[in-house]
């Protein structure tokens, strides 16, 4: 049997009767009052890894400190994220083949994924945040309140990875339409949707392949690995699938803590506190995943202390892992300055490719609202939020906010209109592209007049590909009167919006 490593950095001795019978520990989810799990009391009794079920009847384990969670992520020698060869499917969340694969297959299609993230920079991601951004705010702006999950940070990350795919506003408000259903865990909610976002991904590829053009979705497709059409789908569907949530929750965890902790809002409003340590210490302290599955021992080990069978699923345990004593800070927002080694966007050979990506968006949306919304504060007290009932997901229900009721009402179709602004006596300071944009917090260009929220017209028809009737006929039609059949995107937005 092969031994794993320890708190200490050394082999582990199997322990006394670890070989024996085991009682899986119940882990309760977060409930709505916000009591949350016992970490520290689980290690003290427990060590760096406990056995529960992760499913009914399967068993498996749950990885308590730092030091066995970065093992696990990182050692593809003695763990796998392949699900496969375990007869693990079911145990695991349907995840694309990118993410759940390991060796020469998976770096191919990483490889894909990485580099067409990588034309998806800067100069080119902020103003389509900034876009999505104003507009959902502005939808609020002349009311004074606005639920900061449900009308911003939810739809926001779909909106904006639908323009980046290259496809019309419709379809990413369908996308985030069918975010909150399909991870409901209501079969009759998550099933139609889980159907209709496979129908989604597909139709992007489909669309794309025939008609290319200067976005994300076009560009993998041209990659030089050559993805096929079920792999181009699977791998943009995950950065959809694995993105939203957390891309979701880390705006609304950290607005929520600029919102609780004055220190940290005047260190980051004031400057003290950049953006980038703040997403970080953010990630350390309310990270919005807290469990996540996917890894697999290739073979019987001794980890930690306890007999591991080859085969049985692993859960990270990512919130535990960043209470572990060896890495604890406290909530000290400045003694966390600079220190990235969360794991709350994995390590090795499977970490988050879009980290980047998930920065920026997060960044520019925590700034928009800042700016935007002026005056804001908690319409509740704290402990009267409404915390996912959910052991993986950290995050919200509702964030309920009051500010500073301005302008009018926008409808979704309306221009974005422009506030005077406001005297800035904070120091702003904003990590930019060529863009003009001096403030901080200033609104996307802002200075140009008839600035509007992108149309959200249908996508272009498709030539027909009907055969041309023979030339002579004295009645027929002009050939190019001929209406092309709908395609798939477009079949799949009228479907879902006959059902409301």
């Amino acid at each position: 049997m092969r031994q794993g490593t320890g708190t200490d950095g050394r082999d582990d001795p199997p322990s006394a009767g670890s070989g024996g019978a085991r009682c899986p520990v119940a882990l309760p989810p977060r409930g709505d009052t916000g009591a949350d799990t016992p970490w520290d009391a689980l290690r003290d009794r427990h060590g760096g890894l406990v056995p529960v079920e992760v499913g009914p009847g399967v068993p498996g384990w749950l990885l308590l400190g730092y030091r066995e969670n970065l093992q696990a992520l990182r050692d593809h020698t003695l763990f796998s994220a392949d699900p496969r060869p375990w007869g693990a499917e079911d145990a695991a969340p349907a995840r694309s083949a990118a993410l759940a694969r390991d060796g020469e297959e998976h770096r191919r299609l990483r490889a894909a994924v990485v580099d067409t993230l990588a034309r998806a920079d800067t100069p080119r991601l902020v103003p389509v945040v900034e876009r999505a951004a104003v507009h959902l705010l502005g939808r609020v702006a002349a009311d004074g309140a606005a639920d900061l999950i449900g009308g911003f940070a939810a739809p926001l990350p779909a909106l904006v990875l639908n323009e980046l795919f290259g496809l019309p506003d419709a379809y990413g408000r369908l996308l985030a339409d069918l975010a909150p259903r399909l991870w409901s865990g209501e079969p009759d909610r998550a099933g139609p949707a889980a159907t209709a976002v496979r129908s989604y991904f597909a139709g992007l590829v489909a669309r794309k392949r025939a008609d290319p053009g200067q976005d994300m979705a076009s560009w993998l497709l041209a990659h030089p690995a050559g993805l096929t059409d079920d792999e181009a789908a699977g791998a943009l569907a995950l950065l959809w699938e694995s993105g939203h949530e957390p891309t979701t929750h880390l705006i609304g965890n950290a607005l929520l803590r600029l919102l609780e902790d004055p220190g940290v809002w005047t260190a980051y409003l004031g400057g003290t506190l950049t953006p980038e340590d703040f997403i970080d210490y953010v990630m350390w302290t309310d990270s919005p995943i807290r469990v996540l599955g996917g890894r697999y021992p290739v073979e019987d080990l001794s980890f930690s202390g306890a007999r591991v069978r080859r085969g049985e699923p692993l859960l990270l345990g990512l919130a535990s892992a960043h209470t572990d004593p060896s890495v604890a800070r406290g909530d000290d927002a400045m003694a966390r300055a600079g220190d990235r080694s969360h794991l709350s966007w994995g390590a090795g050979a499977h970490r988050c490719p879009a980290t980047g990506l998930t920065r920026e968006l997060a960044r520019t949306a925590i700034d928009t609202a800042v700016d935007r919304l002026r005056g804001m504060v908690l319409a509740v007290e704290p402990e009267e939020l409404r915390w996912r009932a959910s052991l993986a997901v950290h995050g919200l229900e509702e964030l309920p906010v009051w500010f500073t009721a301005t302008g009018e009402r926008a409808g979704s179709d309306a221009p974005v209109r422009e506030r005077a602004p406001a005297p800035v006596t904070r120091r702003l300071r904003r990590k930019r592209g060529p863009a003009p944009r001096g403030a901080r917090y200033q609104a996307p260009l802002a200075g140009e007049d008839g600035e509007r929220a992108r149309e959200e017209r249908p996508a272009p028809a498709p030539r027909s590909r009907r055969v041309a009737r023979g030339a002579g006929a004295r009645y027929q039609a002009p050939f190019a009167t001929e209406r092309a059949d709908p395609d798939a995107l477009e079949r799949l937005l009228a479907a879902w919006r006959s059902r409301d």
